[in-house]
This record gives structure tokens, C-alpha cells and sequence, in this order.
């Protein structure tokens, strides 16, 4: 096990064990789970808000549909802004997000992003207007209980645990994205957080939790987000189908001796899009068996789109917000039954 590992399995292993402990109806019960919303100041460097309109669309639904929300870390953008930026320039956010709380329905964790509301006077100092006596908690582990039985556990936490940056020198991380990154984001428009920032780093991250995950003896199954890249424990990554490259070479060289101009720019286009994805290097899915890791991706995606965890009748769903046709509906990119799973993980 490398150093970053040991550190993140002991870091996980402290916050497990003080981790608030609930229980849930796996069959009556409906939880959703966003992460990583990273609401900045709403200028150039925030990430949050091409984000806004799928993430308020998805809370309105959530919220009609009797969900309960946990926001799993990063929700603020603390590095980079003061808590008064970031709540200030969301307040219709922070409204739908309150309807939750009113209702007992809202559940928060702190990120490395924003951790800021480890400390409960400043939950106190900057929260509790909206949120009146919220707490924002470490981690938070999911007694599943079915027709009274406990049938397993989820175990919810923001996925920063035991990194460097995030943890040990964090106030160095907030001082060169405050005022070095931020302002030059600012003056280029340019995200600071994206799907795809380090595949290699966030693959070696996600085998961390896994591995984390797969020896607990508590045989947890466990929910993060923070590395931004949603994993699905039963199900690989839709790849997306590409001819061999020599097919497509050979097919444009006989629309160009055709003389075919049309043909000719479609298949110059496979073709270097084939390349280009060959030079990329992307890491081949994280192999996750027993299926104990699972993370909900992120609200800051480039595209506008957010992605979330569901657990609803029994069952656990990733989801992507706007839909194909960029309506606001969920649209179901893959589910399982969760009882299966967690009885997969208690076998081992």
C-alpha cells in the first residue's frame, strides 16, 4: 500500500468511527446525494454557476418527491471566497436548499473545500439564518434497516480524508487558489474544477477508498464524491463505440478518391477524435468487486450538467441532471438493487 493510501485509510478509519450514526428504511425511505457544488462568488472563477439551473431543477423535484438531501462536502467554495461571497451570491439556492431543512429533510457534510464548517461557530455565525441550528458534520454512517432488520451500511463521507492537500497543508491550498488561481480565473473564464484534471491521481484516489471499503471488517459500502468522477460499483462506464482506426483511414481515403466532400469531413472528424482519445490516455474503469464504493460525481461540470446518487424503493440510482433532451427530468445513466449489493459486500 502506498504512503497516500495508508493515509487515507487511517484518516477514513478516525472519521468512521466518529461518524454519526442514523437508520433508514431502505424500502420507505428516499435519500438523494449531490456533491461538489463548489459555489463561488458567481464571477468567472465560480464553477457552480453554469450549474445553477439543473441543480435548482433537480432540488425542486427532490423536494416534491419527499427525498431527503445530503450534501456531501464542497458545497461552498471556501477557498477561494468568504463565506459571505459564496452565500450571497446564491441566495435562491440556499432558499430551496432551506425548504429541505424545514421539512427535517437536509443533511450536511464538510468538504476540504469547504471545511470551514467544521467549526460550529461559523455554521452558527454564517448558517443558521437559513438554516436555523444545522449541523455540519465529518461523516455520517446509514444503518439500512428492511422490515426492521439491519441489512447493512452506507458510510457517507466527502472523500478528502487523508490527502495532503486537503487536509495537512489546506491552509497553503487556500491561500494559492485565493489569490493566485482565483484572479487569474477571473481574467480567463477557465474552471478550476473539472471532470477530468488528473485522471491518473483521481483513479489512484478512488482505488484508495475502494480498497478502504473492501477490508473493513464493518463491510460498509461506501458513498463519496470530491474526486468529481461518479462511480457505479456494479457497473462500468458506458465506452463510447469507435471503429478501428485503420477502417476509418481507409473509408476517408476512398471518400477523398471519390471526391465525396461531405464524407470526407465526417470521416476526418472520426478519425481525429479516434486519435485524440487514443492520446488522452484515460485509466479503464475502476474494477470495484465486492461493488462497496460508490461516489456521486459532482455539481461543477463544465457542461452545466450535475450528477447525484439515489436510493429510492430499495433500490440505489445514478442520475444525471438535465436530461438527454436538456429537460428537467433525471436521467438514469445506471441502477441496481441495493439490497443485493449490500449483501455482496457482507459475503465478501
Amino acid at each position: 500500500m502506498s504512503d497516500r493510501a495508508e493515509a487515507i485509510a487511517r484518516d477514513l478509519d478516525r472519521a468512521y468511527e466518529e461518524a454519526e450514526v442514523r437508520e433508514l428504511d431502505l424500502d420507505a425511505e428516499r435519500w438523494v446525494i449531490f456533491s461538489d457544488h463548489h459555489r463561488g462568488a458567481r464571477d468567472a472563477a465560480d464553477d457552480f454557476r453554469r450549474c445553477e439551473r439543473a441543480y435548482c431543477a433537480a432540488l425542486g423535484s427532490y423536494m416534491e418527491s419527499g427525498f431527503t438531501l445530503l450534501a456531501a462536502g464542497d458545497v461552498e467554495e471556501l477557498w477561494e471566497c468568504t463565506p459571505e461571497e459564496s452565500l450571497g451570491a446564491y441566495p435562491e439556492v440556499l432558499a430551496l436548499e432551506a425548504e429541505f431543512h424545514a421539512a427535517g429533510r437536509l443533511h450536511r457534510l464538510f468538504g476540504n473545500h469547504d471545511d470551514h464548517w467544521r467549526h460550529e461557530r461559523e455554521v452558527e455565525k454564517h448558517l443558521h439564518a437559513r438554516f436555523p441550528g444545522l449541523r455540519v458534520i465529518e461523516a455520517l454512517r446509514l444503518r439500512l434497516l428492511r422490515g426492521g432488520e439491519e441489512v447493512g451500511e452506507i458510510f457517507c463521507a466527502h472523500g478528502h480524508q487523508g490527502t495532503l492537500g486537503s487536509q495537512r497543508l489546506a491552509w497553503l491550498s487556500r491561500l494559492v487558489l485565493r489569490f493566485v488561481w482565483r484572479p487569474l480565473q477571473r481574467r480567463i473564464g477557465f474552471g478550476s474544477v473539472t471532470p477530468a484534471d488528473d485522471w491518473a491521481l483521481r483513479r489512484e484516489h478512488d482505488s484508495a477508498m475502494f480498497d478502504w471499503a473492501r477490508k473493513h471488517a464493518s463491510r460498509p459500502v461506501l458513498i463519496t464524491g470530491h474526486t468529481h468522477r461518479p462511480v457505479f460499483a456494479t457497473s462500468r462506464p458506458p465506452v463510447p463505440r469507435r471503429r478501428p482506426e485503420a477502417d476509418v483511414a481507409e473509408d476517408l481515403e476512398e471518400a477523398r478518391r471519390r471526391g465525396q466532400e461531405r464524407a470526407v469531413a465526417e470521416l476526418r472528424a472520426e478519425l481525429e477524435l479516434i486519435r485524440a482519445e487514443g492520446r488522452r490516455g484515460d485509466p479503464p474503469p475502476l474494477p470495484v468487486t465486492p461493488p462497496c464504493y460508490f461516489n456521486s460525481g459532482a455539481c461543477s461540470f463544465a457542461d452545466g450538467d450535475v450528477t447525484a446518487l439515489e436510493i429510492a424503493h430499495g433500490r440505489i440510482r445514478l442520475v444525471r441532471w438535465l436530461d438527454d433532451s436538456a429537460d428537467p427530468h433525471p436521467k438514469v445513466l445506471v441502477e441496481d438493487d441495493l439490497a443485493e449489493i449490500l449483501a455482496q459486500v457482507r459475503a465478501g
